[in-house]
């Protein structure tokens, strides 16, 4: 079911006014201070909140409802359907409650049906949250083998951030000797099952120790969106500040995406969002705020709402405001009190070449302990324990084919299988199994040390991509999969055997460790899939030391909320945020030699300067598609003019080598007009969309799946020893390859004849 809600009333007094009452009086000065930062006196503070608060605010804050598909809540990921059985009779459910937020009533609405050989009133349904029981559903006669609908309130006493809801099945069927492998041991659950959820937003005190909340969401599964709000065009100062703090947000929401809607003289209504101002240049609502005396990072009630926050991020000038969003981004670990004043703030040198927090080192072994990112991680219990799972993010333009093995030094630990039972360990490496192991009965612990290959057969080697298709890409699971082998013992009604199942407990030990040194890095562009994917170039380089930005001065909205986007996108791929940015409103060949260059626009006019003549013809052809009057064919694929040739919202990313410097890249993100920008940005939000793509140029429509195209010549980063060189540059040309091969097997073949010869003559004169 999909997301509904709806206002079902108000209230002014109750449990809500208490929380109220206690979320106002816990604005409380800083209890500590460090070297950077100064908490703002709290008369000062109150003073401007104060102000800041409309006079209409009230203690009655809507209550709102919204179902949510239950389905939703799987940790595992949506499937299609639950069973539950006898071997397998729990299922969990995780939801989240922000902190900003009450969940006053949740109710979930099941759909199920029991299996028909089930004995009633004995067989029953549990539900759980958090561990504590919350009711007990009997199957009855008259549900057998038919679609029942249960509704369970939960108890919101029980309820804390993140929440786990549990449905245990518990199934009999026979009243003598029972058997929980029986196939009529089952109850399935519809997925049409909802949860609803009534909700009243929280006024939470002005802390900057709550961060990132309320403003990014770090938990649930949902995308963060929080409008960034300006007094006028940004200038190149306030879009760089705008830009470090996006990746700040982005390394916070990771995977679940975030939006920033760009406001410019105006005040986004009853929602978070975050301020960049000036002594000089200031929202309305802030004109009471005391006047800057430094860099400055402080919270605020959010006019015209009753719970909304405001984070300012100012300073006495653009400069400070800069200086205060990149001690932000660096330091939002040891924030306390409702504001901070930045001192004696020094900035961080420049991050080393492929060192992003998210990305597994390459120069040398890595234990396991340092690619898990939680504790427990490397350990699974039950009685099939669930896969541990390693997530291996990589750089994206490793050279894979000089080294087709990677070492993994493996140790792990396992509760004896049961003596006669098969067990075995699986070892998984993107869903594709690598190696496999029996576990020995008498031991409980093992080790192997494996060389796994990297490539999927010989056929890889003739792909004409920069890394070769096979086992490994940017983004990489590793999974280690534990099977046991289940005999559950039967019996008869005079001799019946009872079976307690013991669950298994299975561990990578951290100590393991896999080695990716001896690569060179090394790839071949355009290849716009390296940039959708892992954000290369630009992200060799976590802080964005080496990327140059082209933003128009007078850029609209929505082309500053594609670059906040996309800004934030790159920090999740690294885990860093971009706080060497470097943002330029004309063409600077000083400020972007030796740079990659991110371009954002509406149309190519912004690539004047910098643009290649292939790359230009490209981009006026996705500018121009509607007059259907392409002139000059740049593709091999005869529907590319059909493809742009349309008057609906269009959009595109263009990938071409610098004319600034040679192994440097040019990547445009260009969304036409309004429609065009709503558009990328939608797709920004759905990397899944993304992973389609490659070549060197991407075509986004409404409601289609985005079209990739090669044009333009092709160029090379990184670097190759001169054998490696031209062994690649055979790569893509088999019959050459061949021929090469051919030659030097005549070459080799030559020499042993020659060498023979000569054997057979030396003998030939010993002997006279």
């Amino acid at each position: 079911m999909s997301n509904n809600k709806e206002m079902i009333g108000t209230r002014g007094s109750g449990p809500l006014c208490f929380f109220q009452k206690i979320a106002a009086a816990a604005i409380i000065p800083a209890l500590f201070l460090t070297p950077a930062v100064s908490s703002a006196a709290p008369q000062e503070v109150s003073t401007f909140i104060k102000d800041v608060v409309p006079n209409y605010r009230t203690d009655e804050i809507p209550v709102i409802r919204s179902d949510v598909a239950l389905f939703d809540f799987i940790p595992e990921g949506k499937t299609e359907q639950i069973k539950l059985t006898g071997i397998y009779p729990e299922r969990s459910f995780r939801f989240y409650s922000p902190k900003d937020e009450i969940i006053s009533k949740v109710t979930v609405t099941l759909k199920y049906t029991p299996s028909p050989s089930l004995i009633p009133q004995q067989s029953q349904l549990n539900i759980f949250l958090n561990g504590q029981i919350q009711k007990s559903l009997p199957i009855t006669k008259e549900q057998l083998g038919n679609a029942v609908t249960q509704t369970v309130e939960l108890n919101t006493k029980n309820i804390e951030e993140s929440n786990r809801m549990t449905i245990e099945f518990v199934g009999v069927y026979t009243n003598n000797c029972g058997n929980i492998a029986n196939p009529s041991l089952w109850l399935t659950i519809d997925d049409s099952s909802y949860m609803s959820f009534n909700t009243q937003k929280l006024r939470l005190a002005n802390d900057l120790s709550l961060m990132p909340a309320p403003f990014a969401n770090n938990l649930s599964p949902n995308a963060t969106t929080l409008p960034v709000v300006f007094n006028g065009n940004p200038s190149p100062a306030l879009k760089k500040a705008s830009g470090i703090f996006a990746s700040w947000i982005g390394t916070k929401t990771e995977w679940r995406g975030a939006e920033f809607p760009v406001y410019i003289k105006e005040v986004p209504q009853a929602q978070n969002f975050v301020v960049f101002a000036t002594n000089d240049s200031r929202p309305e609502f802030l004109k009471n705020l005391p006047a800057f005396t430094g860099p400055f990072v402080t919270v605020v009630d959010a006019p015209n709402s009753l719970y909304a926050k405001v984070l300012v991020i100012g300073g006495k000038d653009e400069a400070e405001v800069l200086t205060a969003a990149e001690w932000l981004a660096v330091n939002s670990q040891v924030l306390t009190g409702s504001s901070a004043e930045v001192k004696d703030f020094k900035p961080l040198p420049n991050r080393e070449a492929y060192d992003a927090p998210n990305w597994i080192p390459t120069n040398d072994k890595v234990t396991f302990e340092k690619i898990a990112k939680y504790r427990g991680q490397l350990r699974s219990s039950g009685l099939h324990p669930a896969p541990i799972s390693l997530e291996v993010r990589l750089p994206p333009d490793l050279y894979m084919v000089n080294k087709s093995n990677v070492d993994l030094d493996l140790r792990y630990r396992y509760t004896k299988p049961t003596s006669g039972e098969a067990a075995q360990m699986r070892f998984l490496l993107n869903e594709q199994l690598v190696e496999s192991f029996e576990l020995d009965p008498k031991k409980n612990s093992s080790s192997f040390t494996s060389r796994f290959s990297l490539l999927n057969g010989l056929a890889n080697m003739w792909n004409d991509t920069s890394v070769p298709t096979g086992l490994l890409g940017a983004d990489n699971l590793m999974q280690f999969d534990f099977q046991y082998g289940l005999a559950v013992p039967g019996g008869s009604v005079e001799n019946c055997k009872s079976v307690a199942l013991i669950p298994s407990q299975v561990e990578i030990d951290p100590t393991s460790t896999i080695d990716f040194s001896g690569f060179y890095h090394f790839a071949k562009l355009p290849n716009l899939n390296l940039f959708t994917v892992s954000g290369f170039p630009f992200t060799k380089y976590a802080d964005l030391s080496e990327t140059g930005v082209v933003l128009a001065k007078d850029a609209p909205a929505a082309v500053l909320t594609t670059y906040l986007n996309t800004m934030a996108r790159l920090a999740a791929q690294t885990g860093y945020p971009a706080t060497k940015l470097t943002v330029v409103e004309t063409i600077d060949k000083g400020a972007l030699k030796d740079k990659d260059i991110l371009v954002f626009g509406e149309n190519s006019r912004i690539l004047d300067g910098i643009d290649k003549e292939d790359a230009g013809v490209a981009i006026d052809k996705i500018k121009q598609g509607i007059e259907k009057s392409l002139t000059k064919a740049v593709s091999d694929d005869k529907n590319m003019e059909s493809v742009v040739a349309e008057d609906a919202g269009i959009a595109a990313i263009v990938q071409y080598q610098s004319p600034f410097s040679d192994d440097r890249s040019v990547v445009a993100v260009l969304g036409d007009g309004q429609d065009g920008s709503f558009l990328i940005n939608k797709r920004l939000m759905i990397p899944g969309d993304l992973k389609l793509i490659d070549g060197s140029v991407a075509v986004f429509k409404t409601n289609a799946t985005p079209t990739s195209y090669n044009i333009g010549p092709t160029y090379y980063t990184g670097s190759l020893p001169w054998h490696q060189r031209v062994w690649y540059s055979m790569l893509d040309q088999p019959v050459l390859l061949v021929l090469f091969t051919l030659v030097c097997a005549l070459l080799f073949a030559g020499g042993i004849y020659y060498l023979m010869h000569s054997l057979i003559r030396y003998r030939s004169r010993r002997h006279k």
